[in-house]
């Protein structure tokens, strides 16, 4: 099972970077039944531009084909838990979903269950 995913953007990778460079992405999406979820996923800097090219490419992907999965839960990521995550990992996204206002966000309202 898969899941669509949004960011706002990814670190360009020039020359070769180190198999031991990293960036955490906060990743915000909806899963196979509808509901938001979100995802800190710890990208690799070899794997960035797999990872970049399932963004673009817009089809469902598993974050952890891509990284290691921080933490990860239905919703936006509670402030205690963004505050942690700002702490200890250069985050790509670190704005808050309430002042996020890409056009291509996922939207926050859940359909109903007839709409799916």
């Amino acid at each position: 099972m898969t899941s669509k995913w949004t960011t706002t953007t990814l670190p360009e990778t020039k020359g070769t970077p180190l198999a031991e460079q990293f960036a955490v992405v906060l990743l915000r999406g909806k899963n196979s039944f509808g509901d938001l979820i979100y995802s800190y996923v710890k990208v690799f800097l070899p794997n960035i531009q797999r990872f970049k090219a399932a963004m673009q490419a817009g089809n469902g992907f598993n974050p952890s084909d891509f990284g290691e999965v921080l933490a990860a839960g239905k919703g936006n990521p509670p402030p205690e838990v963004h505050a942690e995550m700002v702490a200890l990992y250069p985050l790509i996204d670190n704005k808050p979903a309430e002042s996020s206002s890409d056009s291509g966000a996922i939207p926050t309202e859940k359909k109903a269950w007839d709409e799916y």
